[in-house]
């Protein structure tokens, strides 16, 4: 049996780990970072806002949902097609139109919703804008609007 004082061969001896006082400085970056620190006293002290640079590009990102939804829903209400088909020597109209097939309806339904969703959250983050606060103040926040997103 091994004495407490002789190390055996199955142990491993880590090497030593600093641990993080309150001179050292850690930063992170990236859009779900909210300003801290030096950088934010400053603003703060001299009455500058803080505004990430995603938050207008998030906005205009919105503003194009909102067209493309629209150009889609314009697109598949006005389709229709109409044209004959010979059988056995019969012409036979076909007419086929989006209000005659379920799973269209169903997509101008959806591009709807997609669009009415995007113009919630476009006028959200103008509002948020106009007023200098973050759009997305925490990351939860962005989760959950990401799980909003998801239509």
């Amino acid at each position: 049996m091994n004495s407490p004082s002789k190390p055996s061969e199955t142990q491993i001896q880590m090497p030593e780990t600093t641990k993080a006082t309150a001179n050292d400085s850690v930063t992170m970056s990236g859009p779900l970072v909210s300003h801290s620190g030096a950088a934010a006293d400053f603003l703060a002290t001299h009455g500058l806002k803080t505004r990430r640079k995603s938050d207008p590009i998030s906005a205009f990102l919105r503003l194009l949902c909102i067209v493309s939804s629209i150009t889609a829903i314009a697109f598949m209400v006005s389709a229709h097609s109409s044209g004959s088909v010979p059988i056995y020597g019969f012409n036979l109209q076909v007419d086929s139109k989006w209000s005659f097939s379920d799973s269209f309806e169903y997509l101008v339904g959806v591009s709807a919703a997609a669009c009415a969703h995007s113009l919630l959250q476009l006028l959200l983050s103008v509002a948020k804008l106009w007023k200098g606060i973050p759009v997305i103040p925490s990351r939860n926040h962005a989760w959950l609007i990401f799980a909003g997103d998801q239509d």
